[in-house]
């Protein structure tokens, strides 16, 4: 904390970083998704109903470029959204006594300090507090390595940014903060946290009117798919009763789920639909249907208000809490996509690696009924997992093939920091400190085993995904040609140099009898893969 007199605290800026990427990690290789934040949102509308101060948003990734982003430094990074120059302009602007700055992801890290490090050139006496998923769980360590950064809160915002406030004012000591690390002079402190908003209907809805919506509509994207538009991102719990041993969520929400009642989501949902037109929601939840009763009232509230929307759950939908009973109330409330957590498709490696309360045996009945109910079917599996071996990995790409998925979505295990993996890949030798590339370890595995390297941990999974969501994918060889077509064209459109997915896509619309459309796509393949043997034949017989 600034060593300053206490003052009035008038205006306070909250911040989502932009991003900046290595070249040879543009968005060309993982793309740079644009949505509404949240959690900013949220700590908006908890600050401006207080009614003590003035408060702005900057989201910096929607305001500047965001799809093809600006070089910096000799084009060995990219920049999306606005450069430091307008940055600096924006706060100058405003003159925020605050900056508060969102870190949700380990790639946000460095743009997150960056923030930082320019309020305090402008002027040195402007308090930073910087929050999210991420640097709170690193909150110790974040405070020393980043002299930019005023305080650093652990978990949930709302309550300890206000608290922040009151001790910046004066109102409150610093020893009665809950959940945040902070610089003090030179000394260092770390308070944990142990307080929890257990009611979170008493949490202010999110201030949506702080954001130009319709710049999201136009130029934002799901970190998932959607059908109609215009969507909105909701989340109606924090946490989740199971404890997998690879989760980093468990520092930040705490031990125990805690719900939103079905009436406030309604609420809530029924004044988006009635305000901003919003036609698909999308559930961020970790655990959407853990209490099934509450999943329920939920479902049956959307049919029972006629909200006539779809919605689907882009982080996944764990398995244990799925029935017959749920999955048609899922559908007739608007559900068209369900994406199951599966993770592995060895038990040996969810049951004693995972800890991950998933029976392997129950999954193909799941699957047949969400099929049944007209319901896009999708899963995430995970290579690499430490202790896990290539045949464990074998049985797992099997698995996911035989389950005739709509879409599996295959990663590379990374350890994140302050979780038990984590700590069992140090103490094992698997990693060393300082491995951990913030950016690139969620698609380049850093694990070294007994077992694998991670050179060949890359291979498999690119093989896995061609393999099981294009050459084996069910709906272009037995269901729905049109549903492949769908599927391969986002992949072509956000990545174009792709040869495997133009190659597939040419391949349905053959399937489909629409030779022009294949005619492009094969030429599109050999555009990206001069030597693609299977494209160069098929345009011989055109």
């Amino acid at each position: 904390m600034p060593e300053k007199d206490m003052k009035k605290i008038r205006k306070v800026l909250l911040v989502v970083p932009p991003v900046t990427r290595p070249s040879d990690f543009s968005a060309k290789v993982a793309r740079v998704t644009v949505f509404i934040p949240l959690g900013i949102a949220y700590i908006a509308a908890t600050i401006e109903n207080t009614g003590r101060y003035e408060v702005s948003v900057l989201d910096a990734l929607i305001e500047g470029d965001n799809q093809t982003g600006i070089p910096m430094k000799n084009a060995t990074y990219f920049r999306y959204g606005l450069t430091d120059e307008e940055l600096a302009q924006r706060i100058k602007d405003f003159q925020p006594d605050v900056v508060g700055v969102s870190c949700l992801f380990s790639a946000a890290q460095d743009d997150m300090a960056n923030v930082c490090r320019i309020a305090k050139r402008i002027n040195p006496d402007i308090v930073t507090i910087v929050g999210g998923t991420h640097i709170g769980n690193m909150a110790e360590e974040a405070i020393g390595l980043y002299p930019a950064v005023d305080f650093v809160i652990v978990g949930e915002a709302e309550r300890t940014f206000l608290d922040i406030l009151e001790v910046l004012e004066g109102d409150m000591g610093l020893d009665e903060l809950n959940g945040v690390a902070f610089r003090k002079g030179e000394e260092k402190r770390f308070i944990p946290k142990t307080q929890y908003i257990q009611d979170l209907d008493k949490i202010d809805f999110p201030a949506y009117h702080f954001f130009n919506l319709q710049r999201y509509f136009d130029r934002g994207e799901s970190h998932g798919f959607y059908r109609r538009t215009p969507y909105m991102q909701m989340i109606t719990s924090r946490g989740c009763p199971c404890h997998c041993t690879f989760c980093a969520l468990g520092p930040h929400w705490g031990a125990r789920q805690r719900k939103r009642s079905a009436k406030n989501i309604l609420d809530e949902m029924e004044k988006l639909i009635g305000k901003y037109g919003i036609q698909e929601f999308h559930f961020e939840d970790d655990n959407l249907t853990a209490d099934k009763k509450r999943a329920i009232e939920l479902f049956d509230g959307m049919i029972e208000r006629k909200f006539n929307i779809l919605w689907h759950a882009p982080s996944g939908i764990a398995a244990y809490t799925l029935s017959p009973d749920i999955i048609e109330k899922m559908a007739a409330s608007g559900c068209y996509s369900i994406t199951i957590a599966i993770e592995s498709g060895s038990q040996r490696v969810l049951t004693k690696l995972m800890r991950k309360p998933v029976d392997l045996k129950k999954i193909p009945a799941l699957v047949q009924t969400i099929r049944k109910h007209k319901i896009d079917v999708r899963a995430f599996f995970m290579l690499g997992f430490p202790g896990e071996t290539k045949e464990d990995m074998k049985i797992t790409i099997d698995y996911a093939r035989g389950l005739e998925l709509d879409w599996a979505y295959f990663s590379i295990f990374s350890p994140l920091p302050k979780t038990k993996m984590y700590d069992v890949c140090l103490e094992k030798g698997y990693i060393k400190e300082g491995d951990f590339d913030p950016i690139r370890s969620f698609h380049r595995s850093i694990v070294h085993t007994p077992e694998f390297a991670p050179e060949e941990l890359q291979q498999i999974r690119e093989e896995a995904i061609v393999d099981i969501c294009f050459r084996n994918n069910p709906n272009l060889r037995k269901y729905d040609v049109d549903t492949a077509i769908e599927n391969f064209s986002s992949v072509v459109r956000r990545y174009p140099h792709f040869d495997f997915a133009n190659f597939y896509l040419a391949e349905a619309y053959l399937r489909k009898g629409d030779k022009k459309k294949a005619a492009i796509y094969y030429q599109k393949t050999i555009q990206a893969n001069p030597a693609h043997r299977e494209a160069i034949s098929r345009l011989k017989t055109f």
